[in-house]
This record gives structure tokens, C-alpha cells and sequence, in this order.
């Protein structure tokens, strides 16, 4: 076999590309006809060439496993585990056992679908449609695949809904009703400044200045393993 490869024909009538990959080894791409064949080929030299890293044993889910490992100590714990949780239960349960290298648009869309039709709200698929089009992006950067099957996917188009908010009127009845409760500070911060929960409750003495009439807002808290976390 020559460093280009060869093509022939099996006695059960299957055509074989045969090549040697980047690294030495053989390799077998198995087709219906010789111009598949010879077509597979041309395609697996370019991509040896190109420097492309042979991915057919490679699943999406065990990409992502490893992608997400690597990301690790790059983002915030929370970030890590919201996306993580999505990766595990809506992602890999769908597209987990393809082959990376052959993932599809089509994949992706039937999975869409499903996500949808399990009830998942259109701004969840999005979030889905968001994490996986940055590993797939990776996975081209690193020479995995050749391109981006996300690139020619749009996610599920989201209604917009108007928010509720309380009226004046409310907002007063409100803190009426919580007036002298251990909270009332919580609610009050809520009502009047549209602070969230967990920004509120990451507040510190020194973020207050009354002189100045001045809170500052550079914390959150969250939930991390049934135990409250702050993150910047």
C-alpha cells in the first residue's frame, strides 16, 4: 500500500479504502461502490493531511465528557454544573451515542424536537443550543471534525413575553405586609432597587454606605451541593 492509499473490492462485493493515518496506522473506510470508495478516500488523506484527528471510535457524549473535564478550572463552579446538568440529561440521552464525526444537522434538529415535545420551554433548547455550538466549536478548532454541524441550525424561535411587575400600589401593600419581619430588608431591596434574591443575601456590612446613600453589587449567592456559594 502506497502513503496514498488503495482501493478494492471484497468478495462479499463491499469496496475498501485503505490508508495510513497520521500516526502509522491503517485504517479502513468500508463503502457500497468504488467511486464511494475512492470518494472516502480523497477525503480521509485530506483530512490526515490537514492534520484532522481520526474520531470514528470517538462518541459525542465522550467528547463532551472530556471537552467539559477540561473546562473545569476555566469558568465559575456554577457555570461548570448548570451546564454540565445540561450536557448529561438533555443532550447526551439524544446525540450522547453518535459518532462526533458524523454528527449531523439533521441530528441536532430531531433532537430539538424532542427536547420541545418533552415540554422543555423554547429558552432551555436554547441554552442546550448554546453550550453544545461552543463544544462543537472546539472540536473543529482541535481537529476533530471538519466543521460545525450547529453552524447550519437555528434554535427554536422564543415568544416574547411581557413581564409582570407589581404595581405602586402593590409594591406599598407588600411591604406593608412584611413590615417587622426578619426579611422586611430583603423585600424592601426587591421592591425598590430590582435586586435579585441571591444578590441581596450576598450583601456584606461594607458594601453598604449609608453616608454616601450607596449599596454595592458584587456578589451573588447560589446554590452549590445543597450548600449556599458566592461567586463575583
Amino acid at each position: 500500500m502506497t502513503t496514498e492509499g488503495s482501493v478494492y473490492q471484497r468478495k462479499d462485493g463491499r469496496w475498501v479504502a485503505q490508508y495510513r493515518d497520521a500516526k502509522d496506522k491503517v485504517r479502513y473506510i468500508y463503502r457500497k461502490s468504488k467511486g464511494e470508495a475512492r470518494k472516502a478516500l480523497r477525503e480521509a488523506l485530506k483530512d490526515r493531511d490537514e492534520g484532522y484527528v481520526p474520531a470514528d471510535k470517538l462518541t459525542v457524549g465522550l467528547y463532551l465528557d472530556g471537552w467539559m473535564e477540561d473546562r473545569r478550572n476555566t469558568v465559575s463552579g456554577r457555570t461548570w454544573r448548570v451546564q454540565g446538568s445540561l450536557l448529561r440529561n438533555r443532550v447526551k440521552p439524544h446525540i450522547g451515542d453518535e459518532r462526533l464525526c458524523r454528527l449531523t444537522p439533521a441530528d441536532v434538529r430531531a433532537m430539538y424536537r424532542r427536547l420541545l415535545s418533552a415540554s422543555l420551554t423554547p429558552s432551555t433548547v436554547g441554552n442546550v443550543h448554546v453550550i453544545v455550538k461552543q463544544a462543537l466549536r472546539d472540536a473543529v478548532r482541535d481537529k476533530y471534525m471538519r466543521s460545525n454541524p450547529l453552524d447550519d441550525v437555528k434554535p427554536p424561535k422564543q415568544a416574547r413575553k411581557e413581564k409582570q411587575v407589581l404595581t405602586p400600589d402593590e409594591v406599598r401593600r407588600l411591604l406593608d405586609a412584611v413590615k417587622g419581619e426578619r426579611f422586611e430588608g430583603v423585600y424592601v431591596l426587591g421592591a425598590t432597587l430590582g435586586l435579585r434574591i441571591g444578590e441581596i443575601l450576598a450583601l456584606r456590612y461594607q458594601d453598604v454606605d449609608l453616608t454616601a446613600g450607596t449599596i454595592r453589587i458584587e456578589h451573588t449567592l447560589y446554590p452549590q451541593g445543597g450548600r449556599p456559594g458566592r461567586c463575583q
